[in-house]
């Protein structure tokens, strides 16, 4: 059954593309987390920091950016964040179900849902005692310890507590040193469930879950020297002089009330508060070099509430209606300090002629405070000659005050020594020498002024901004054709948005309003469900204008948002389920999409036919589970074909292709069970992301690139045990 459309439907049922996972088959496969479990699903990609593609569309948008989210990632009826997203909320234990939606989901999800949704119910208390104990050994001295158990408190109230520890030493070694422990990461994640069912009113129950998680280590990324990826001796190593850092904390908070008035009116009730916190630490320069440091703060507050009234075969018509409210504040603050700047970068000498150089130290700091508000209703309409009709609506309101200052602190001159003066062919040597050493022994020159005219330092003079509101109707249209009780066909419509907002240039302070962007979706689609020979069959083809879209400018140090495109995507998913045998599960799932904008010009140039970042054209997906007797095995082999990270689709910046083998073998008592398990079993050696600085920046005078890895080989060893 599928809950993320807010209507109860069958998987023959929806028009929706879809990936339902349950707990059983996301365990048999040994995915511990969503990005594990995303890569089994057609045309759904994760990158090295948990951002999530769909169907060619990336969470950050489909040229990169800083606005909201495009796809919806929630947990228990929350609404992740993307700080939350690279925390430990996305572990998969104890999950009950996953629903992967792909395409626009606005009408029943509304906000950063224009790609699709993603969502997660974990396992809910039960009305008898159980508890589920496992320990994971891996390589790369990674250990895994989770448990799960619960049950009745009382004649109405059970509870479900859930709690993991997780320590991984990583694969990225610091050099020169050798430390091959440089990016350890340490989780944890507690999670209290109470249901309650009084047993003086029949058809209501409630449920409060809370949870909290940590997260604390160094992210596996390189700044490499040059071209990023080319050199195999810099693959998984480090050489910064300040110790990246990130701590991520999160809060989350759901109350769900429902009342079945009768079999055919349900209310639901559901309240939901998140609070993130990241703090994060970064060498600037990314390298051994003394190029200053960042200091980042990262602040999130939501609370929502959602009030729906569900009813079921009301003469034709199966549906719901809602009223839907949010607040989502963030806070962001960046300190830069010691920050360097050649005069190659101030004054535009060659780097060989660097005798100075600068150091500045500046700050920027984000505030956003945004509210929703969205009335929506979809129902099925029972039609004859075996024809079901579904007609959706959302009314979604938006008001965003954003409030941006970039301040520049310090900025003074300093001269390089020995190798800066003598390269200027003007004095005599002991002039040089003088001048060497009367700077020396100074403190430095003041030059704040001139960095900031220069537009090499920010200072927008306080708080600039503004306030922005954005209102949508939002419809959705498909008719469905059983042709029998196993096969049916659709065609669908949608339309999606993500609202506008406000940026401001970090150098004059301009402040620039963006308007909201649309998507246009058409769908056509073919379900099957085929008990007598154990096979499900899901197909669909799509089409997706994309207009007024929120891509990234570069304004002064900073990227601001601007609606400079337009575009169109069209492709295919299949996913396929067959057992022909009862000890035997196959599974399949094929994407393939091709994306484009039609046209995008920034900064001089012109993107217009380029491919979306983060949009390979083909993933799939095989895998099987084998039960005979206690003994289990499973196997699955992924792919995803190569991607381009920047709009300019230029070919050092990329996701490189792979293809990636998984295995597990194992023992299953009643409360016992073993197994042995293996991931990238082929060792496959790949680049997930790729950014070049051909020039450098601030602080980097030479050239350099950003570069993340996948995970290598991982053998490991699973314990089980259930009571």
């Amino acid at each position: 059954m599928v809950t993320g459309e807010k209507i109860q439907r069958s998987l023959m049922e929806t028009t929706t593309a879809i990936s339902v996972f349950d707990g059983e088959g996301i365990a048999a496969q040994g995915d511990r987390d969503l990005a594990d479990m995303l890569r089994r699903a057609g045309n759904t990609t994760s990158n090295a920091e948990g951002g999530i593609s769909i169907r060619g569309i990336s969470q950050e948008g489909a040229g990169g950016g800083t606005g909201s989210p495009l796809i919806s990632v929630q947990v228990d009826g929350v609404t992740l964040d993307t700080t939350s997203q690279s925390g430990a909320s996305a572990e998969l234990f104890d999950v009950a179900q996953v629903e992967v939606l792909r395409g626009a989901q606005s009408t029943s999800q509304g906000r950063n849902s224009l790609a699709g949704a993603v969502v997660v119910s974990t396992r809910e208390p039960g009305r008898e005692w159980e508890g589920h104990v496992r320990m994971i050994v891996t390589e790369h001295d990674a250990g895994n310890f989770a448990f799960a158990g619960g049950g009745p408190l009382s004649e109405s109230v059970a509870f479900r507590l859930i709690g993991i520890a997780d320590r991984d030493d990583g694969f990225i070694t610091h050099m020169p040193g050798g430390n091959p422990n440089f990016d350890r990461t340490e989780e944890q994640m507690a999670k209290l469930k109470l249901a309650y069912e009084p047993t003086f009113l029949d058809g209501f129950d409630s449920l409060l879950t809370v949870s909290k998680d940590r997260r604390d280590g160094q992210p596996g990324y390189n700044i490499e020297r040059g071209v990023a990826g080319s050199d195999p001796d810099q693959r998984r190593t480090s050489t910064v002089n300040e110790r990246t850092r990130s701590l991520v904390e999160t809060e989350l908070v759901s109350w769900r009330n429902r009342y079945e008035i009768n079999p055919q009116l349900t209310v639901t009730s559901i309240t939901a508060y998140m609070s993130t916190h990241q703090d994060y630490l970064r060498d600037y320069d990314g390298l051994e070099d003394d190029g200053g440091y960042n200091v980042i703060l990262n602040d999130g507050r939501n609370l929502t509430q959602e009030l729906r009234l569900n009813f079921t075969d009301i003469g034709p018509y199966t549906g719901v209606v809602g009223l839907y409210t949010g607040r989502f504040k963030t806070e962001n603050y960046t300190l830069s300090d010691g920050i360097t700047v050649p005069s190659s970068y101030l004054l535009g000498v060659p780097p060989q002629a660097d005798f100075l150089y600068a150091e500045i130290d500046f700050v920027s700091e984000e505030f956003t405070d945004a509210r929703n508000i969205a009335l929506f209703g979809e129902v099925d309409i029972a039609l004859p000659l075996n024809l079901t009709a579904t007609l959706g609506l959302r009314y979604d309101r938006e008001r965003l005050d954003a409030r941006n200052r970039f301040d520049s602190l310090r900025g003074e001159a300093f001269f390089n020594a020995p190798g800066g003066l003598q390269s200027l062919p003007l004095l005599g040597e002991p002039l040089y020498d003088l001048l060497e050493l009367a700077f020396s022994q100074q403190q430095g020159i003041d030059i704040l002024p001139l960095l900031i005219a220069s537009g090499a330092a920010p200072a927008t003079s306080g708080l600039q901004g503004g306030e922005t509101e954005y209102s949508a109707l939002l419809p959705k249209a498909a008719l469905r054709y059983d042709f029998n009780d196993q096969w049916s066909t659709f065609i669908s419509y949608a339309e999606a948005y993500r609202a506008g907002g406000v940026d401001v240039d970090s150098s004059s302070g301009e402040v620039f309003p963006f308007d909201p962007e649309y998507t246009y979706n058409y769908e056509i689609g073919l379900r099957g469900d085929l008990p007598e020979r154990g096979l499900q069959l899901a197909a669909n083809l799509f089409y997706i204008e994309w207009e007024d879209q929120q891509v990234p400018v570069l304004r002064g140090l900073f990227f601001n948002t601007e609606n400079a495109a337009n575009s169109e995507l069209y492709g295919a998913d299949l996913s396929l389920t067959w057992q022909p045998v009862e000890a035997l599960t196959l599974n399949g799932s094929f994407g393939w999409v091709q994306t484009e904008f039609l046209n995008y010009t920034a900064e001089g140039e012109d993107y217009s036919g380029n491919e979306f970042i983060f949009a390979p054209d083909f993933t799939g997906s095989l895998g099987a589970v084998l039960r005979l007797g206690g003994w289990m095995a499973s196997a699955n082999v992924s792919h995803r074909e190569h991607s381009f990270t920047r709009p300019s689709n230029i070919e050092d910046e990329y996701s490189e292709g792979r293809t990636l083998v998984d295995a597990r073998l194992g023992w299953e008592g009643d409360h016992l069970s073993a197994y042995l398990f293996g991931k990238n079993l082929t060792d496959e050696d790949y680049i997930t992301e790729t950014y070049q600085f051909r020039e450098g920046y601030i602080g980097a005078a030479s050239p350099r690139g950003y570069a993340a890895y996948g995970r290598p080989r991982e053998l490991g060893v699973q314990l089980e045990l259930r009571y």
